[in-house]
């Protein structure tokens, strides 16, 4: 089978080239469109977004609307990764950050801001970045006193939800008030995909000693709950608007309805070449998937 490859336009910022190209790993993105059925789900009309930079990392997509796409990338030529965004509609790539750290994560605050993790020029610290979208301010350094964030969502514009790195106690999961600085640690022994269903439930991999399960934190009790275990070794997961899970693993998806038995194939999608399914970002119709090379 064939993609529809999207043919993209560049656009710069100021670059700087005072990096060392790190060792990534290649992975590129994806898109389907992804529609309901009476039982299950259709996966169709294919495209291979990364043509750009089809050797290089590209990952962590995340919509910002319906058709603009934050991704962090390697594309360029100052040696660490940093923020693109991709327009779905007229098949154009702008470069957002240039920078002598590298930038991952990027994830939408609001309307005005994004933020990132960033890692710092001493190749350890790990810190959370605010941006205005329109580029026009310098960034802001939220909870500087923390200096391994790895994965972070928002939870409203001052609270913020965080995968600690912590190589002792297991990846930590964490409510932050940035403003206030304060920190409140929740569970241990997390995963990296953080998902908040825009009201009151926060979703996450918990990776018990024997089994990983997805679970759900009320971020106002603070309650935890189990929803179902994961795939076996799967810790990306992404959550539809009408609270399915979607999951991928090889060259499979697979969906997840609360109150079911479990996991169900969505689609296998070897005949496109897709092999290592790993993140998943969804907007309506829209799907997007990394593939790891």
């Amino acid at each position: 089978m064939r993609f529809l490859l999207i043919f993209i336009v560049p656009f710069f910022f100021t670059s700087v080239n005072e990096i060392t190209a790190q060792d990534l790993p290649t992975c590129n993105l994806y898109f389907f469109t992804i529609t309901e059925k009476e039982t299950g789900y259709n996966i169709r009309y294919p495209k291979f977004l990364t043509v750009f930079n089809k050797d290089g990392y590209n990952n962590q997509p995340s919509f910002i609307s319906d058709f603009d796409l934050y991704l962090t990338s390697d594309y360029g030529d100052n040696g660490s990764t940093e923020v693109v965004q991709l327009n779905l509609f007229e098949n154009k790539l702008t470069r957002i950050t240039s920078t002598t750290q590298s930038e991952y994560s990027p994830t939408q605050v609001n309307k005005n801001y994004f933020s990132t993790v960033r890692v710092e020029n001493d190749g350890t610290t790990q810190s959370l970045i605010l941006y205005p979208k329109n580029m026009d301010a310098s960034p802001k350094r939220f909870l500087p006193e923390i200096d391994n964030i790895g994965y972070h969502t928002w939870i409203s514009d001052s609270e913020v939800a965080l995968f600690l790195v912590d190589e002792t106690q297991g990846n930590v999961l964490a409510l932050a008030n940035v403003f206030e600085d304060n920190v409140n640690q929740i569970m241990s022994n997390i995963g990296r995909t953080l998902k908040f269903d825009g009201s009151h439930k926060l979703f996450f991999v918990h990776k018990a000693v024997d089994k990983w399960f997805i679970k759900e934190l009320n971020v106002e009790t603070r309650k935890v709950r189990t929803i179902v275990e994961t795939i076996d070794g799967v810790e990306d997961f992404e959550l539809l608007r009408n609270g399915t899970f979607v999951a991928g693993k090889a060259s499979k998806l697979y969906y997840y309805n609360k109150g079911t038995a479990g996991w169900t194939v969505m689609s296998d999608l070897e005949d496109y070449g897709i092999n290592s399914i790993s993140r998943i970002a969804v907007r309506k119709n829209k799907l997007i998937l990394v593939d790891n090379q």
